[in-house]
Formats: structure tokens, sequence, C-alpha cells
């Protein structure tokens, strides 16, 4: 599951996106649209802006804008940047490495190998998939489908 603070990210993110080169985006607009805690928001930015990905202008006619243009930052790289990996257990992550605790030996493991494929198809679809990318809203499942 992605955490809320990840969940968070990508909107702003996608907020950011949708207005890219129309100039800085004052934080209240975007805690407004995305129904984002403001001072939540605040925090988020600020890392956001430490690691490149958002610049930002104090000010009246300050804000925030994507600091590097949406066409290059995949959804892979907002969420392993928020997570620090897509792995669903410390074994299968690629980046963020770490034996499971209490577990077999990895080379043994058909979990680990069930948990490395899904890391990978979930890696190939979200590192194909970049911020300018229309992404179309979805309607709620029914009871039916739940």
């Amino acid at each position: 599951m992605l955490s809320q603070k990840t969940r968070y990210a990508i909107r702003a993110m996608q907020h950011l996106a949708d207005n890219y080169g129309q100039g800085p985006v004052q934080l209240a607009a975007i805690a407004d649209a995305q129904k984002i805690p403001a001072k939540f928001l605040t925090v988020l930015l600020s890392e956001l802006t430490r690691s490149g990905l958002v610049a930002s202008q104090r000010g009246r006619d300050g804000g925030y804008w994507l600091a590097i243009p949406p066409i290059d930052i995949t959804y892979g790289d907002l969420i392993r940047h928020m997570r620090g990996s897509l792995a669903l257990v410390p074994c299968a992550s690629r980046y963020a490495h770490e034996k499971c605790k209490n577990c077999l030996e990895e080379g043994e493991c058909r979990t680990r190998a069930l948990m490395l494929d899904v890391r990978d198809r979930t890696a190939e679809i979200l590192d194909g998939i970049r911020l300018c990318d229309p992404i179309t809203p979805v309607p709620p499942f029914t009871d039916d489908e739940a």
C-alpha cells in the first residue's frame, strides 16, 4: 500500500504538472484543489524541493513549480523517492535491498521470487507513465466488483 504521504506527493506533483509552464502555484491553491492539509503539504513540498523535483519562490507572487519537465518524471521515480522502493518486501527491492527477518535463504524462497516478479512488472508500468501523460479517473467499484 502507498502511504498517505506518497499519495499526497503524487497528487501535488500531478497538480504542478497540470500547471507546468504557467508560473508559480501557491501552496493554498494546491492544498485546496487536492484536499491536502496545508501544514502537511508545506513539509512535503519542502522535501520535494530539497530533492530537486520542485522549485519554489517566496513572496507575494511566489509559489511552487516543477523543477524539471513533467515528461522527465515517471511515477516510478516519484514513488521511489517517497518510499525508497517499489518492492512489497525488502528482499525484492533492487535499490534498497535487505534480507527478510525469519525467512528462508533468498535463493530458496519462492515468495521472494514471486515478489521480484511483482516488483519488476510494477516498475515496468510505473516507469512507463510520466507526469505529463493523461490519466483518466475511473468510477468507483460497485459492491459486486469489490
